[in-house]
């Protein structure tokens, strides 16, 4: 709502008050001119109290259209943004307040009334869901945990058997470090991520190095990587660039038919740096690549590929806040590719 000065409220209800002082004053002064000029209440006077119920009925009417103007236009509205907060307080998030007011002042506190209920609806409907969602992500591995240990508590298993679900286990705590580590690097991103500190650093020395870090699992794929990775100096957050990297490969090398090729190329430009990351695996339907980038949205629902909805929601918001954009386009059994600018000279929010 914009400041001002003299609101209409404000006007009106000055108004008002002052409009009534002069009735009442204007009524006490008639009634004193008419008792002394015209000896109204003097006994002999035949009908001397009839102009005084005259000016008592004038005053009640005048006082009631006052009253009932004051509760229309001011108090009315009051009252119902009073209830309307009341019923957001019990939790009902899908009241909404008649924005046609003819008080401008109304209309505003109306319009910013209805905009807070539908912001705080959102965020229940993100909290449920994040509730929802992390609940089953950590109820999972949990499971899987949990039913191994009491498989390992039959003497008769071989060793072999017991070395396998010792690895399951293992798989599993690696998928809860992972969850609660992305968890941790989004809160900080949502809390702190205005005050990125930004640095040069070697761009492509780091996409480098996150080819390195992957490389028992291309190579297990039998995978080929093509680079082009010229020397790039960027001015950016190494910590979470690094993260945005090791999330895009480790998606390639997943999602990848085994003997295929990755394609990673970094191109230098006037504006910025663009970088590519294509494969040549399963790919995405239409639907997929709309949501993927959405918080544990995962389009593999039976579970057969590890994730849990994570890593592409982290990277694009590292991208963003790098002012730079993020972009996929992909077709089902042709791969996919990632397109991502980063401009030169990000600014700090």
């Amino acid at each position: 709502m914009r400041k001002k000065f003299f609101s209409q409220l404000w006007m009106y209800f000055v108004g008002i008050t002052f409009l009534m002082m002069v009735v009442v004053l204007g009524v006490f002064i008639g009634l004193l001119f008419l008792v002394t000029n015209f000896e109204l209440l003097s006994p002999e006077r035949e009908g001397h109290l009839f102009p005084l119920y005259f000016i008592l009925f004038l005053s009640l009417v005048i006082g009631a259209t006052l009253a009932f103007f004051v509760g229309k236009r001011i108090l009315q509205p009051i009252g119902d943004l009073r209830q309307a907060m009341s019923n957001v307080a019990k939790g009902d998030f899908t009241i909404q307040l008649q924005e046609n007011q003819s008080l401008e002042d109304v209309e505003e506190l109306y319009h910013a009334f209805n905009v807070m209920v539908e912001e705080l609806n959102s965020i229940e409907t993100l909290r449920n869901d994040f509730v929802s969602t992390i609940s089953h992500e950590f109820k999972t591995p949990i499971a899987t945990i949990k039913g191994y240990v009491q498989l390992l508590q039959n003497e008769q298993l071989t060793a072999e058997e017991r070395q396998v679900y010792l690895e399951r286990m293992l798989d599993g705590t690696h998928q809860l470090t992972y969850l609660t580590d992305n968890i941790l690097k989004l809160s900080k991103l949502e809390n702190q991520g205005r005050g990125l500190d930004f640095q040069a650093f070697r761009l492509d020395e780091q996409i480098r190095e996150v080819i390195l870090f992957l490389q028992p699992k291309w190579e297990q794929r039998h995978l080929i990587l093509d680079l082009d990775l010229p020397r790039t100096i960027y001015n950016g957050n190494e910590e979470f660039l690094y993260q945005v990297w090791l999330n895009l490969m480790d998606n390639a090398i997943k999602y990848s038919h085994e003997d295929g090729n990755i394609h990673i190329h970094l191109t230098q430009k006037e504006q910025g740096v663009v970088v590519t990351i294509s494969d040549e695996g399963i790919g995405m339907s239409e639907e997929v690549t709309n949501r993927i980038f959405d918080k544990f949205y995962q389009s593999d629902t039976s579970r057969k590929q590890k994730g849990n909805g994570l890593g592409l929601a982290l990277a694009k918001q590292i991208i963003e806040l790098h002012q730079g954009t993020i972009e996929v386009n992909s077709s089902p059994d042709k791969g996919s590719q990632f397109k991502l600018f980063l401009p030169n000279i990000p600014k700090n929010s």
